[in-house]
């Protein structure tokens, strides 16, 4: 029962000339986001936290101004709010999702580490402490080996020590002046459990119609399913919506899944934000038959890449203007990095992410069946919100240990 992200980045101040929320807000960003990664993955998986990411641009935008500043608003899409609204937006957000006595676990963190003897605006790091509760740190960087060492303990401990080794030594030298850090942790029980006793090995077939072995999850029971047309004519153009609720109904996590000889990449180009909210409102409680692997993903991003492609470019560049930060006019962002990890089980997910095999051995199928044997869409949303907290797609699991039975045996 796993699910963990974490996402960093990193500031450097250049010493060389030139180069070197709303809930509906974030989820478009969202899409925006998981379209270029897609993009540029043809089979990988893709896992991250829009939230996360939502959070440490918020962080470098309290410091931005001018064109930097209009670029991150643009492609965060808060062209329509007033001027720093997103940051109490923000701010609301995260305290209601991590708000006590939830069934499940949420926890956002924020780090602000500087180097010694760098001079940085007393506001900004007001604004930080009161948008984000950013803990502040003062290094040095130029040892590179023990910040990198200081920071990933913060990140393990924030993360319930799911990620690990985060920055290395390389990451930092006498050039970095300023590294904000975003963690996000989550763990939530399924409401209806899987009996471990069901789990069998079972054949995932990828896209590329080459398989591996996994322990598959089996439970039938009430779940929220729908079915949807792409408006294609292949396999009728139809795929399968399956919504999974967590301990106290607030957190859910929704599975896409396109029919075995259809590849997913065909409903991908479909997914917009209002569509992700259709699938959650059409959904419809009845009784499902549920086979879902046993698995983990762990995935690196250069967000920095990411952003660029969508339009975030000055903050990455020499004509970065950071002045909110700092006086220094050589501020900007070097680096982004997002990194995270997803683990499903029986008892449901922690977090920082049909076959013909079943035919001999089964009775008349007499309800709908979701059979999540082949490549699939994932989101893992804030129900009563609409937030989306971890997207992704699971191309080619990596599995986790299992019986050795497989669904012949039932």
């Amino acid at each position: 029962m796993h699910h963990f992200i974490l996402l960093s980045i990193i500031v450097m101040q250049a010493l060389v000339f030139g180069t070197s929320v709303h809930d509906e807000t974030v989820n478009e960003f969202s899409v925006k986001v998981y379209h270029e990664l897609r993009a540029t993955k043809d089979d990988e998986n893709i896992i991250f936290s829009p939230l996360s990411t939502a959070i440490a641009l918020g962080m470098v935008e309290l410091g931005a101004r001018g064109s930097s500043l209009k670029e991150i608003r643009h492609v965060l899409g808060y062209d329509k709010l007033k001027n720093g609204e997103e940051f109490s937006l923000l701010k609301d957000l995260s305290s209601m999702l991590t708000a006590q006595e939830k069934h499940y676990v949420l926890s956002i963190a924020n780090s602000l580490y500087l180097q010694n003897g760098f001079h940085i605006s007393d506001k900004f790091i007001q604004l930080m402490k009161k948008y984000f509760k950013a803990e502040v740190e003062n290094v040095d960087f130029s040892q590179g080996s023990t910040v990198a060492n200081h920071i990933n303990l913060w990140v393990e401990n924030h993360t319930n020590n799911r990620i690990r080794d985060l920055f290395t030594a390389d990451d930092f030298n006498n050039l970095t002046k300023l590294v904000l850090v975003n963690a996000m942790y989550f763990k939530g029980n399924w409401k209806s459990q899987f009996r471990p006793e069901n789990t069998r090995t079972f054949s995932f077939t990828k896209d590329d119609e080459s398989e591996v072995q996994i322990p598959m999850m089996y439970q039938k029971g009430e779940f929220y399913y729908g079915e949807f047309t792409d408006g294609s004519n292949e396999a009728g153009g139809v795929y399968q919506v399956l919504e999974l609720p967590y301990e106290g109904d607030e957190i859910s996590l929704i599975i896409v899944l396109s029919r075995q000889e259809v590849p997913l990449a065909t409903i991908e180009p479909l997914l917009k934000a209002h569509l992700i909210e259709e699938w959650a409102k059409s959904v419809k409680k009845q009784k499902v038959e549920v086979y879902l692997p046993r698995f983990k993903v762990e995935e690196v991003v250069n967000l920095k890449e990411v952003l660029m492609r969508l339009g975030i470019t000055k903050i990455f560049s020499g004509e970065a203007d950071l002045s909110a930060i700092s006086d220094s006019k050589d501020l900007f962002v070097a680096k982004a990095v997002h990194k995270s990890f997803l683990e499903i089980n029986e008892e449901g997910s922690e977090a920082a992410a049909s076959s013909g095999m079943i035919a001999n051995s089964r009775m008349a199928v007499l309800y709908p069946q979701v059979i999540v044997d082949h490549p699939f869409f994932f989101v893992i949303r804030n129900r009563k919100t609409g937030s989306v907290l971890f997207m992704g797609r699971v191309m080619h699991p990596e599995t986790l240990t299992t019986t050795g039975h497989d669904f012949e045996e039932l």
